[in-house]
């Protein structure tokens, strides 16, 4: 989940250790009402090449951890593709997975 100035959406992401960031569509950006554009700007790189995006501070959700986080959304529509990166989220978790057994242990870290 992720909340802006009152506004909450659901969305799907998925983790990437490798991400620098949390990124999140333009698309998420404008259902939170945030002017997306207003944000810290970011150029960043990855296996498609470079996106434009811009950061603003959310509230982010996984199951029952809450924090504040800076999240950055893409500067123009069409970008599918939302990342759990280790700055915003994977730094407040403790993380472990076991895939043989298909399980996923979260929780806070300062818990």
């Amino acid at each position: 989940m992720l909340t802006y100035a009152g506004q909450t959406i659901e969305v799907t992401a998925k983790v990437d250790s490798g991400a620098a960031v949390c990124f999140f569509s333009h698309e998420d950006g404008l259902d939170l009402g945030i002017p997306i554009e207003t944000g810290v700007p970011v150029r960043l790189s990855g296996l498609t090449g470079m996106l434009e995006a811009f950061g603003h501070e959310v509230t982010l959700q996984t199951g029952e951890l809450v924090f504040q986080s800076i999240v950055y959304f893409a500067k123009y529509p069409g970008v599918q593709r939302n990342l759990l990166g280790r700055r915003g989220w994977l730094r407040n978790l403790r993380l472990a997975i076991i895939d043989y057994d298909q399980v996923l242990y979260l929780s806070a870290y300062d818990s």
